[in-house]
């Protein structure tokens, strides 16, 4: 892997408040289209593995933004970068108390974002920060 990020991705979500999980995954979907496929050109990645892993880049993507919209005032910031074969999310919000998984309940119908998240991340983790906190989540790039 390399030591340099090779990408970072930016995107500002502060006016979006609780209705940002849609604007949030197109600024994803706009990332993963840029990224080369396995053959060097920009592309969705097929059905081969680039392709479930853009998926679970998305899936997880989704469950941070809404996480941070569930349990929040909203999240005010999206990051994703690239470094060599590894590719993280991370959401900004403002609020410091920090997101800790449910006990798993499968009869429940919420509450399972953070077990997805673990599940299909190679990592994930809580940056806090004065006046709020990034929750990231590592996964291999597509």
């Amino acid at each position: 892997m390399e030591s340099d990020v090779r990408y970072h991705w930016h995107f500002s979500l502060g006016a979006e408040g609780s209705g940002a999980v849609g604007p949030g995954m197109g600024c994803v979907r706009g990332v993963l289209a840029r990224l080369p496929d396995g053959d060097g050109a920009a592309g969705d990645g097929g059905a081969d593995g680039a392709g479930r892993r853009r998926e679970d880049v998305l899936l997880v993507a989704c469950e941070l933004l809404a996480n941070a919209c569930d349990h929040t005032p909203g999240p005010t910031g999206l990051d994703v970068d690239l470094d060599g074969d590894r590719l993280t999310v991370a959401v900004t919000d403002a609020a410091v108390t920090r997101p800790v998984p449910r006990p798993w309940n499968p009869g429940q119908p919420h509450g399972h974002g953070l077990h997805v998240v673990e599940r299909v991340s190679a990592e994930w983790g809580v940056s806090p920060f004065p006046g709020g906190k990034t929750v990231w989540a590592a996964l291999p790039a597509p």
